[in-house]
């Protein structure tokens, strides 16, 4: 019982960012998109995936794949598909064996595709 209450509370911490949990952030990542302003949005989404990634990992469990499509969104419109596949994979490799998104997979094969062809 002890020992589960301490994993929650793990998990809990391992999923803040700058002060605030990972899933607090949608709506400024929602005012950065509306505003244009993808060059601060990646960098705050690369930390939430961090997070996220901490936070499951130690849960047992795969991240949420809403960050990293949000992510791979942002890196697509600047056409650096090397950069959208590293992301997608980290992804995947996040999960455990047999979990995931399969959004993401399937986003992966077109990432993959577009940069073999760039």
């Amino acid at each position: 019982m002890e020992q589960g209450r301490r994993a929650r509370e793990a998990a809990e911490q391992a999923g803040f960012v700058r002060g605030r949990h990972y899933v607090e952030w949608g709506p400024v990542l929602d005012d950065l998109r509306s505003q244009g302003r993808d060059d601060e949005a990646l960098p705050l989404l690369l930390e939430i995936i961090d997070a996220a990634e901490r936070a499951a990992k130690i849960k047992g469990v795969e991240p949420p794949p809403g960050w990293t499509k949000r992510a791979a969104i942002v890196i697509r419109r600047r056409k650096n598909y090397a950069a959208e596949v590293a992301v997608l994979q980290r992804y995947l490799a996040a999960c455990p064996p047999g979990r995931g998104s399969s959004e993401i997979a399937d986003r992966l094969q077109v990432a993959l595709k577009l940069e073999s062809s760039s």
